[in-house]
């Protein structure tokens, strides 16, 4: 047994006691799909069927242990524990019993059960058949129209598992595709989101586009999907030269989300290149302020690099280029890369940007803003932020590098 095994299927391994549980109880879904096939993740995510007291055996576990409690849902009973690394739900069966629970889901292959007691599987839908020809298969057409939301998840699992979707399948998905206007856009975004960080997703996506499951949100991607297939092979390349920008693309936009940087750059490609219509696009999505932000930043930072195809980039641009990027400034190489950049035009700014001395990319103050109004005593106003603004920039185009100088410099401007 692999020790993704071993973690979902041994009650050792879990965050509470198996005593703890009613019987019967079944471990169900993703967690037990992913365990079939040794596919190992980050953070353990649990989710057990009970026949009664679901919402009660969460409650109980989570004041025992001192976890978080999470009613998620009052009336189908659904509630969530939340313990350091793993989350916990817990869900009363559909139609109360564990085969009708089962032939509700979505794929054969997230409708599997195990029976932590008996050490069993329960697989009425033989959805380990279908783990085995790595497969994507519908239980039923009624079952994807009921959440459309699976429509758009079932691409998503194909390309996380690595699996093809069954050809009856995907007919349904490609048919029942306008249902998914009905979902709220934040769901739709979750699942954008799992896509965008799923290596290797983008023809997935292009896919998803093609059959309508993304075009109404995505309107001129299509124009982009030759940058976005580049994006992974392009990140891999940068990351065997640079290795400290391959972790910076993989890391998290925030602690708070999930998108990473990676994710990010490729998010940026779906949407328009014109700004305005971008934002119009991110507003419409619900994207949080910081993700809509960082695209944004993205696009303009690609229209500043796009500058080289014809010219140099100033002394001043680049410097603004920094500033705006910060840590977005790996998202847009790699897309500049991916759009036909050599990393040869590219590694004057990419050794700017890892040398921690450079004046461009990390630009040191030689005075605050304090120390300003008090060597030329001014009052505090939008005013000592444009001196400061241009001190800077005379400091990296040489014209300035001195306390004394910088001090000198600002009176000339006032």
């Amino acid at each position: 047994m692999s020790d993704a095994l071993a973690d979902v299927f041994s009650p050792a391994r879990w965050p509470f006691e198996l005593s703890q549980l009613p019987q019967p109880a079944y471990l169900v879904g993703g967690a037990v799909r992913d365990g079939l096939v040794g596919r190992t993740v980050t953070d353990l995510d649990l989710d057990f069927v009970l026949l009664q007291d679901a919402v009660q055996t969460a409650h109980t576990l989570a004041k025992y242990y001192g976890a978080g409690f999470v009613l998620l849902d009052a009336q189908r009973q659904i509630a969530r524990v939340v313990f350091k690394n793993i989350t916990v739900d817990f869900a009363q069966a559909v139609g109360n019993s564990l085969e009708q629970d089962l032939r509700r889901r979505d794929f054969t292959v997230n409708a599997i059960a195990f029976d932590p007691f008996t050490q069993t599987f329960i697989d009425p839908n033989q959805g380990q058949e279908d783990l085995q020809r790595r497969l994507i298969k519908m239980i039923s057409p009624e079952n994807l129209q009921d959440d459309p939301l699976r429509l758009l998840r079932g691409y998503r699992q194909a390309a996380q598992l690595g699996f093809e979707i069954e050809a009856k399948t995907n007919a349904a998905i490609q048919a029942f595709a306008p249902l998914l206007s009905r979902v709220a856009v934040e769901r739709i975004r979750t699942e954008l989101v799992y896509l965008l960080n799923t290596p290797n997703a983008t023809s997935w996506i292009e896919k998803a586009w093609d059959v309508g499951l993304i075009s109404p949100w995505f309107k001129s991607a299509n124009q982009q999907f030759k940058h976005l297939s580049q994006m992974d092979s392009s990140a891999t390349q940068l990351g065997e030269i640079y290795p400290r920008l391959s972790q910076e693309l993989s890391q998290g936009l925030r602690e708070t989300l999930k998108i990473s940087i990676l994710g990010i750059a490729k998010l940026s490609c779906l949407f328009n290149q014109n700004l305005t219509l971008a934002e119009a696009e991110l507003l419409e999505l619900k994207f949080s302020k910081i993700e809509s932000k960082s695209v944004l930043s993205v696009l303009n930072g690609l229209s500043q690099i796009n500058l080289l195809k014809t010219r140099g980039l100033s002394l001043r641009e680049q410097y603004f280029l920094f500033q705006g990027l910060g840590i977005l400034f790996t998202a847009v190489i790699v897309i500049a890369m991916a759009s036909g950049f050599s990393l040869e035009n590219l590694s004057p700014l990419i050794n700017r940007y890892l040398n921690p001395d450079d004046p461009v990319a990390h630009p040191q103050l030689l005075l605050t803003g304090n120390e300003l109004m008090e060597a030329l005593n001014l009052r505090p106003s939008p005013k000592i932020g444009e001196l400061l603004l241009e001190i800077q920039l005379g400091q990296i185009e040489g014209k300035i590098s001195t306390i004394e100088e910088a001090i000198t410099f600002a009176q000339q401007l006032l």
